[in-house]
């Protein structure tokens, strides 16, 4: 993958991040107001989650590819902490603003 396509792609990531974030906070500023907003705040931190999540995907499936196995173990080991807390912060603020 050329240099160009990636770096755009990572200016996506960041910008849907950013996105996401600003729009939690908007809401969670709501929430002071009218506390029947929380539930979009959860669904947006759970969107921020699922962002996260994506790009997680992208980095060890696009651009590490075959080079995993070199990486040091304890890389592996923050790399999949970082995945699996933000997929139970995606299902959890999902579950818990959908069904409650």
């Amino acid at each position: 993958m050329s240099k160009e396509k990636s770096s755009k792609t990572l200016m996506v990531f960041g910008a849907l991040i950013i996105i996401g974030v600003i729009t939690t906070l908007v809401f969670l500023y709501l929430t002071k107001y009218n506390p029947h907003y929380w539930n979009d705040v959860s669904l947006s931190f759970g969107a921020v989650n699922l962002i996260g999540v994506c790009f997680l995907i992208y980095i060890k499936e696009i651009r590490i590819k075959e080079k995993w196995s070199e990486i040091p173990l304890v890389a592996k080991f923050i790399w999949w902490f970082i995945f699996v807390s933000n997929s139970y912060g995606f299902i959890d603020t999902y579950m818990t603003a959908s069904i409650f």
